[in-house]
């Protein structure tokens, strides 16, 4: 009985990822969409601009379009990436399209959707593309999205079970039964506008990526583009907007029952959190948009945009010489002198280290730099624990100078620029309305938890790249990923300094070997009796360190270098030692979920 039972479980399992709609319910849910949604348009027709507001960015990037040539901008701070977004999204006069890992219904995220929705009235065609797994899940609200307007399409890439909200059991019986296409995962990252302007890098679209969240923010970055990569971006969205794996919310199973079940309803009028107020003004004035995006963008040499298919295949060992990762190792495998990366997950792969060993063994003193989160900045426990169990391996065998980033840097009002405004929200008890995570930060502080997003890397001080990419198996071989690689020095050495800044003692610890016995007793920098080091069971090779106060900072390897810094153990500032038992618990014992991290 019982093994009947678990064969009608398990073919029950591998039905469900077919439970689309059938033809009929597809034909009866959109015809109830085209007769009540909205069709009109909030512009007068004779407004061939779409009542648009004026903007030189877009100006500047049809002229640079016409001319041929290649202009970026680094984004670097969260509260003008946002500010970015709504100027370009209420510029636009014809197309937006915009594509993203993660959209969450808190402040920022949906006044980035309600802006779209505007958009749409005014007569703006705008498509948005969502990856189901992170995504609000409001089955009442797609409802209303869907129902909008006929401007405004909205479609989840590779929804489990056709559906938009998932259960707990749907999880379970997800990973259960379809292991490899549950957990393929869209985490491209674009907006374009009108086809002359692009933006691209590793933000998701939250309050913690637009420096607007009092309890844990990203340091993250995007680049501008502007010319005709934009049109390149926006084809490499249409692969995704038609391929076989991306469903129109109305066709999902719960999003389609509630619209064949209600009457249609009008979404209610939106009104942005009050402290969002500045921004939208700021986004208005053409003068300001000028100075932050437009006046400081490079021209640069050369570039490349790339993305991955919407089908990516399964691992490296299946790679082909189009996929993303395998250009992106060619840039790599070219370094004579340096390679500066940054990225929030240090788990690199089998082909990831075969190719940093090969660097080392052709070029000994080549300088690799990785900088990366520690626990105490990280929002992924469970990915830093690989990172835990391979530093060893990074820092002594391929000769990685690795920096784990503080949660609470010196530097951060600098990172930051709403610091201070960030301060008072938290004060007032201020707190962002969907939360990834709980609030894990480590110690009892008037500021908000710190941590890195951005993924980025340098190359000999000539190549670069910033994207979606992280460097791990999952961006691999399960992850579909864009970027943008640039073959231009100017722009490689701003980069660089952004990156090095980063890892600066301030902000930043480094990780390094443990020293020999009689070495620790003459070598090591007196250290401060206030630091607390949690001595798990399992014994770690490597610490994290600080430079002692009034000592020079060095590289792990110099001959001063256990002089002039302190070990402050494993996981410095890391004060709940269920997270650092955790952490040693998972390297030691779940290895074999390192793809799926």
């Amino acid at each position: 009985m019982f093994a009947r039972q678990l064969l009608l479980l398990l073919l029950a399992l591998m039905l469900l990822p077919a439970c689309s709609l059938s033809t009929k319910k597809v034909g009866d849910v959109d015809a109830r969409i085209y007769a009540n949604r909205e069709t009109g348009l909030s512009c007068l027709p004779r407004e061939i601009n779409r009542c648009a507001d004026a903007s030189p960015l877009l100006d500047f990037g049809k002229t640079a379009t016409r001319a041929g040539r290649h202009h970026l901008t680094l984004v670097e701070f969260g509260e003008d990436a946002l500010l970015l977004r709504i100027h370009m999204i209420r510029a636009a006069q014809r197309y937006i399209e915009l594509q993203n890992f993660i959209l969450r219904g808190d402040d920022t995220g949906v006044l980035v959707l309600n802006e779209l929705l505007n958009a749409a009235r005014r007569g703006v065609k705008v498509r948005l593309l969502l990856d189901q797994m992170f995504s609000f899940s409001d089955v009442e609200y797609l409802v209303h999205l869907a129902m909008d307007h006929s401007n405004f399409e909205i479609r989840f890439y590779n929804p489990s079970f056709y559906k938009a909200e998932m259960a707990k059991h749907d999880w379970v019986s997800g990973i259960a039964c379809c292991f490899r296409r549950v957990n393929q995962r869209m985490h491209n990252k674009l907006l374009v506008a009108d086809d002359v302007a692009g933006l691209l890098g590793g933000r998701n679209i939250a309050d913690r990526y637009f420096d607007y969240d009092t309890n844990y923010n990203f340091k993250d970055r995007d680049v501008l583009v502007f010319g005709v990569t934009a049109r390149q971006m926006r084809e490499s969205f249409d692969w995704f907007w038609e391929g076989p794996r991306t469903v129109p919310v109305q066709h999902l199973r719960d999003v389609a029952a509630q619209i064949l079940k209600d009457e249609p309803s009008e979404l209610e009028s939106f009104q942005p959190a009050p402290r969002l107020g500045p921004l939208l003004e700021q986004a208005a004035d053409p003068g300001l948009v000028a100075e932050r995006f437009v006046e400081p963008a490079m021209e640069v040499k050369r570039l490349e945009y790339f993305s991955d298919l919407p089908r990516k295949h399964a691992f490296p060992d299946e790679a082909t010489p189009e996929l993303i990762t395998q250009q992106l190792y060619d840039v790599l495998l070219s370094a004579r002198q340096s390679v500066v990366i940054q990225s929030p997950y240090m788990v690199l792969s089998r082909r990831a280290r075969k190719v940093f060993r090969e660097l080392r063994d052709n070029n000994p003193d080549i300088e690799l730099i990785f900088s990366t989160n520690s626990l105490a900045s990280t929002d992924a426990d469970t990915v830093y624990a690989n990172t835990h169990r391979h530093k060893k391996r990074y820092v002594k065998r391929i000769g990685f100078q690795m920096y784990e980033f503080k949660p609470f840097p010196l530097d951060a009002p600098d990172f930051f620029p709403r610091w201070p405004r960030l301060l008072q929200e938290k004060k007032r008890g201020i707190k962002s309305k969907s939360v990834v995570s709980g609030d894990n930060s480590v110690i009892s502080m008037p500021a908000p938890r710190s941590g890195l997003h951005s993924k980025s890397f340098v190359v000999d001080g000539k190549v670069s790249m910033i994207g979606s990419h992280n460097f791990d198996p999952r961006s691999e071989g399960f992850n579909t990923e864009n970027g943008l690689i640039v073959w231009d020095e100017t722009f490689a050495r701003k980069l660089e300094q952004l990156i090095r800044r980063d890892i600066e003692p301030q902000n930043s610890w480094v990780v390094a070997m443990k020293p020999d016995t009689e070495q620790s007793k003459t070598a090591m920098a007196p250290v401060p009796k206030t630091m607390p080091e949690f001595k798990p069971w399992s014994y770690s090779s490597t610490s994290v360190y600080e430079l002692a106060e009034g000592r020079e900072p060095l590289p792990p390897g110099s001959p001063d270098f256990y002089r002039n810094y302190y070990a402050v153990g494993s996981f410095p500032e890391v004060v709940r030692t269920r997270r650092q038992i955790t952490v040693v618990f998972l390297s030691s014992f779940f290895f074999f979920l390192e793809p799926v991290l």
